[in-house]
C-alpha cells in the first residue's frame, strides 16, 4: 500500500528518523510542484508518496511515473 503523507507528516517522518535532518516542508514541496516525487493536490492541500520521496532522497529508481494529481 502507497504511503501517502501530507508535507508537514513527511517532514516529521524523516526528522523522526534522522533529527539532524535539513529537509524542510518548502523543499518536499517544490519536489511535488516539479514533478521529482509522485504527489496528489486536493485544492492547495499536496500530499505526497512518501517511498517516492525516499526513493529520490536515496537516488533511487521509483516503479511508477512521477506526477502530480489534482482533485479539483
Amino acid at each position: 500500500m502507497t504511503r501517502i503523507r501530507t508535507i508537514n507528516e513527511a517532514v516529521q517522518m524523516i526528522k523522526h528518523e534522522d533529527p539532524d535532518s535539513s529537509i524542510t516542508a518548502y523543499f518536499i514541496r517544490m519536489l511535488a510542484y516539479n514533478e521529482k516525487i509522485r504527489s496528489v493536490k486536493t485544492g492547495s492541500k499536496v500530499m505526497v508518496d512518501f517511498d517516492s520521496l525516499l526513493a529520490f532522497l536515496q537516488s533511487k529508481e521509483y516503479a511508477l511515473p512521477m506526477e502530480q494529481i489534482k482533485i479539483n
